[in-house]
């Protein structure tokens, strides 16, 4: 073998390498999503769903259970979102429980319409948010 078919051979696997890197993809590090509470009660939100336009699927992620009391504003604590790191992401979806009045959390699970972000783009440390605020309905 000649050394001009050994060094096309290796840049051929080199290329298929990054080609399956470049499909696998990254996670998005430490995002966060901030809403506003109008329901009547303390909510929890547990997971998110979202549209990655790359890979052209539906994700979801359980998230670390953050609270948030009626009326409030809140931001949920840091995630990683699979495959996500540098792609559009739209139509989230959050999921959550009511907290009732013995001060446990109903079974129910209940989840808000989809919600389009300001920015859709995904980056390490970000925080997903609407304009006007997302808002979870009663």
């Amino acid at each position: 073998m000649n050394c001009q078919n050994l060094r096309s051979g290796r840049l051929a696997i080199m290329l298929m390498g990054c080609a399956a890197m470049a499909y696998a993809g990254d996670a998005c590090k430490d995002v966060k999503f901030q809403f506003k509470n109008l329901r009547n009660s303390r909510i929890r939100i547990y997971k998110v769903e979202y549209f990655n336009a790359a890979n052209n699927k539906t994700q979801s992620e359980s998230l670390p259970n953050s609270e948030c009391a009626s009326g409030s504003t809140c931001t949920t604590g840091g995630d990683n979102l699979r495959d996500s790191e540098g792609e559009d992401l739209t139509n989230f979806v959050l999921f959550f429980n009511d907290q009732e009045a013995d001060g446990g959390w109903s079974k129910t699970d209940v989840h808000t319409q989809k919600k389009i972000p300001v920015t859709k783009k995904c980056s390490g440390g970000m925080t997903y948010k609407g304009s006007p605020t997302w808002t979870i309905n009663p």
